[in-house]
């Protein structure tokens, strides 16, 4: 009776585990990702939606929508296709690079042969 209590109560913890940081396809590495970064090159700010029903990115006024091509959770790694307005699609990435205590992250961003430090804009 004990025992079964216990598993019952680690499963639980299991479950809300998935919940909370998500489960499978990378959901959760996409979501980190969205929010308003700055990049070390330019004025723009860039909205990043990786995991809405939505996805796109917004670089200044510009709205690009994407797909996701392929997702590398071990290199931290989300590559797109990105369809600028009266452009080809092309292929972006966007890579994790965290720091020494794993708290908080930055991403570098590779797009047309312009390579991009993007770091968070809080508030």
């Amino acid at each position: 009776m004990r025992n079964l209590k216990l598993v019952k109560i680690i499963m639980a913890v299991v479950v809300l585990g998935f919940i909370f940081t998500g489960c499978g396809g990378g959901g959760g590495m996409l979501s980190e990702m969205n929010g308003t970064w700055k990049s070390d090159k330019g004025d723009d700010f860039i909205k990043l939606n990786l995991s809405g029903e939505q996805r796109f990115i917004e670089i200044g006024s510009n709205t690009v929508p994407i797909t996701v091509k392929n997702i590398d959770e071990g290199s931290y790694i989300v590559i797109v296709d990105a369809k600028p307005a009266n452009e080809k699609t092309s292929e972006w990435s966007f890579m994790q690079v965290w720091d020494d205590n794993g708290s908080a992250f930055t991403i570098k961003f590779d797009h047309d042969g312009e390579k991009e430090t993007l770091t968070r804009v809080e508030g």
